[in-house]
């Protein structure tokens, strides 16, 4: 069995859509012996682990009016020295391969460890974290900071024994396809057992379900929605936030209209996405997003697609999911910026029989051929390998 020492903050578990991707591939398959090294660890999964602990003055200045001054010390000194202690780990842990999902913080350990110990780098590139705006003000980097991060982020994919893309357009922003391959998130292994579900009644209320991000430009779109919503007969939307940025008494309005849910974790939240008659999911048509959503890759289309419902996309048109939507014929696409179009958009679906019944099939198919976690868990299974051999 392959040692594999992974170092991130994208940790497996259970808690978002990134870090699921992770727990399926190391803790649902068993077939990698893994250890993990984070700053604040705290993981019941893998038991092999080794938490990086801050400075002294770390731990002071985090939770001061310093905080952004610190973190983007730390986004730059981090590439350059390796924590006291994460050496010796990794020397007798004795890893076949090092891996990392790029972050902000500890890329540059896991560069410096595959160097080091003369190990094979395996990068899964899931997020241009450098260009996110999901992160509260006091740890976003400066613009400066930001510029020479993603100048890592490019040298990282050139050095790399095996770069792992979670999208094309995340493949094509870097623009190496020699050493990478494209290795979409990965959706739950246990497939719902359950006929196609199909919308008969053209008076029942259309329940559209949402599970995911709410924070910055993506909160900002689905609080225009929900508002509009809340206006409109026919159809209901249900929030289950992953985190949100939404003001108090937000919230409390659309926990009183039923829209806004509690966090569910995924067992959980699989009977609300057998419910659903349709899913949305939404990516940011503001400008500064416009890499990051050229890039990235929702996870929820993994979790979505094999309930066989049609899945409503509310994103531009370089957005990954609108490219994806349409190139599978999988997803109903609405690339305008206006809640009050894009509703009228998904009535047209709704009413249209035909064209209903054959999305519904094509997210199904899609999650049993492209999306097939299966085959996705092998696309890491052989690029290690390779990487490994190479």
């Amino acid at each position: 069995m392959k040692k594999i020492l992974y170092v991130s903050s994208v940790l497996p578990d259970t808690s978002c859509g990134a870090r699921i991707a992770l727990y399926r591939h190391f803790v649902l398959k068993q077939d990698f012996q893994v250890a993990i090294s984070s700053y604040n660890l705290s993981n019941k999964y893998i038991p092999l682990q080794y938490e990086i602990k801050r400075g002294f003055f770390g731990r002071i200045l985090h939770k001061t009016r310093f905080a952004k001054f610190y973190f983007n010390f730390v986004f730059v000194y981090n590439w350059y020295f390796l924590p006291k202690g994460l050496l010796s780990f990794a020397s007798n842990f004795n890893p076949d391969i090092i891996m990392t999902v790029p972050d902000n913080i500890h890329t540059g350990f896991a560069l410096s460890l595959s160097k080091k110990l003369q190990k094979p780098l395996i990068v899964n590139f899931q997020d241009l974290v450098p260009l996110s705006q999901f992160f509260p003000d006091y740890c976003r980097p400066y613009n400066w900071t930001r510029r020479f991060l993603m100048m890592k982020y490019f040298n990282l994919d050139r050095v790399a024994n095996c770069s792992l893309y979670t999208s094309e357009g995340m493949r094509d922003y870097f623009g190496n396809q020699s050493k990478g391959k494209v290795m979409y998130p990965i959706g739950d292994f246990n497939y719902p057992k359950f006929e196609i579900n199909q919308k008969d009644s053209e008076n029942d209320v259309f329940t559209l379900v949402y599970a995911g991000n709410c924070y910055g430009s993506y909160g900002r779109m689905l609080l225009r929605l929900a508002k509009r919503i809340i206006k409109t007969e026919g159809i209901h939307l249900k929030i289950f936030p992953v985190g949100r940025d939404w003001a108090e008494e937000e919230i409390e309005l659309l926990r009183k209209e039923n829209i806004y849910q509690s966090f569910l974790p995924f067992e959980r939240l699989r009977k609300e996405l057998r419910k659903a008659d349709g899913f949305l999911t939404v990516m940011s048509f503001e400008e500064n997003d416009k890499p990051f959503v050229q890039t990235s890759f929702t996870t929820k289309w993994l979790d979505y697609a094999p309930y066989g419902k049609p899945i409503f996309v509310w994103a531009p048109p370089y957005s990954s999911a609108a490219v994806f939507a349409l190139e599978h014929s999988c997803g109903w696409v609405c690339s305008k910026n206006d809640d009050s179009f894009f509703l009228q958009e998904c009535f047209k679906l709704i009413e249209n029989k035909s064209d209903f019944d054959m999305l519904s099939k094509n997210t199904k198919s899609v999650s049993m051929t492209i999306l097939n976690p299966n085959n996705i868990h092998n696309t890491l299974k052989s690029s290690i390998e390779e990487a490994i051999n190479r």
